[in-house]
């Protein structure tokens, strides 16, 4: 045997007690039977706990009407089986109805009343005349630009918002600026002001088209701004087609060719700027004349105290009207108020006012909150174009 390898494993045979068999028996049935009873306990438990839950809901069950509970379930009916008939669901509601206090208060709750406010804004922006009208217009170097119709046809009575009040009223006229160049301030502008407010467009602007459509949707009357010199140019300047008083007259009649061609459909021009330029007469003249033979309106911004504009369109038998008050060249409440005061002295004075602002959120709620005063203080407040030549030219 010395000469026989070694096995890694070796081999043994094991013979099984039948006492041990028997051992392993006994253990097997006791952990059988301690899991049997554990189980057991637990069930007994479960019910117990599920039988006193009831007992103690009990008491609470009278409280809940019989139609209450039934209205409930039948709520639930249409959603849980889609194809139950309209017939059932209707008549089950029906016949718990009487008992539902829900239901019949539901039933009653009136319409909200619209604000007088909110119903004379609406009133007021009744959507003008679709604009603009193809026989005004005729084509340029720049694109469609304003001009004399047939029979007649005058741009800025076209446009026009009409207006029938009293002719012995004080008129209020106002005028809000720059919109188009902030899309949130011009549409606060055209969706809160009233209809009779009219809007002044800036050249720069984009979509002016738009705007325009926008904006006569709503009741208001259109101006285009005409960039103009002002005294500090160009520190102070208006944009790169601004009329210039040292440029000739071509160019500058060049230059406003541009400016009438971004939009169509406006009634008349207000000058941006300008306190040097208007103050020109020379360089007024042709300007005027050329916006007067296209049946335009004119408003003097009066940029300076020295501004000549008014008087050359008077002058030329072009309509016209003149800015009394900057509401809001000072943005607070306090002085925009104080504006809008003195504005309503000078038309009680002298029968017509206008007021120039810009499209802020601050002005455009104090005007808001200021037009629903003006019936109550005999002032009428009018489109731009109802004030055309009323004023004194001063």
């Amino acid at each position: 045997m010395v000469d026989e390898p070694e096995l890694k494993t070796a081999v043994r045979k094991r013979s099984i007690s039948p006492l041990m068999v028997a051992w392993g028996v006994v253990i097997i049935l006791l952990g059988l039977t301690v899991a049997w009873i554990a189980i057991s306990d637990e069930t007994s438990s479960t019910s117990d706990q599920a039988v006193n839950n009831q007992e103690d809901a009990a008491p609470e069950a009278p409280e809940q009407s019989t139609a209450g509970a039934s209205s409930v379930v039948e709520l639930n009916l249409p959603s849980a089986n889609s194809e139950i008939t309209d017939e059932a669901p209707q008549q089950r509601a029906t016949d718990a109805a009487p008992s539902s206090p829900t239901t019949s208060t539901a039933s009653t709750i009136p319409e909200p009343e619209v604000e007088p406010q909110r119903e004379m804004l609406v009133q007021s922006q009744q959507p003008l005349k679709l604009a603009p009208n193809e026989n005004l217009l005729v084509r340029g170097d720049n694109g469609l630009k304003p001009a004399l119709g047939p029979d007649g046809l005058i741009a800025w009575k076209e446009y026009a918002r009409p207006y029938e009040g009293p002719e012995e009223t004080p008129r209020i006229a106002i005028m809000v600026a720059d919109i188009a160049l902030n899309t949130r301030s011009s549409t606060m502008a055209i969706n809160n002001l009233p209809g009779q407010i009219d809007m002044a467009f800036s050249p720069y602007g984009r979509n002016l088209q738009d705007w325009m459509d926008k904006a006569r949707a709503k009741g208001h009357e259109g101006f285009l701004m005409i960039p103009t010199e002002p005294l500090n140019y160009p520190d102070n300047d208006p944009g790169p087609h601004t009329l210039i008083t040292d440029f000739s007259e071509r160019e500058n009649l060049l230059r406003l060719d541009w400016i009438l061609s971004q939009v169509a459909g406006y009634v008349g021009v207000v000058n941006h700027m300008g306190s040097k330029f208007t103050a020109s007469e020379e360089a007024l003249d042709p300007i005027i004349a050329d916006l007067q033979n296209r049946g335009l309106m004119l408003v003097d911004a009066r940029s300076s105290r020295f501004s000549m504009a008014a008087r050359v369109a008077r002058r030329l038998n072009m309509p016209r009207a003149l800015n009394d008050r900057f509401i809001d060249n000072v943005l607070t409440k306090e002085e925009i108020r104080k504006q809008l005061s003195e504005l309503e002295n000078t038309a009680k004075t002298f029968g017509a006012a206008l007021g120039m602002a810009r499209a802020t959120p601050l002005t455009v709620n104090e005007l808001a909150a200021w037009a629903q005063t003006l019936d109550d203080k005999g002032i009428s407040l009018v489109p731009v174009t109802a004030i055309a030549n009323r004023q004194p030219i001063k």
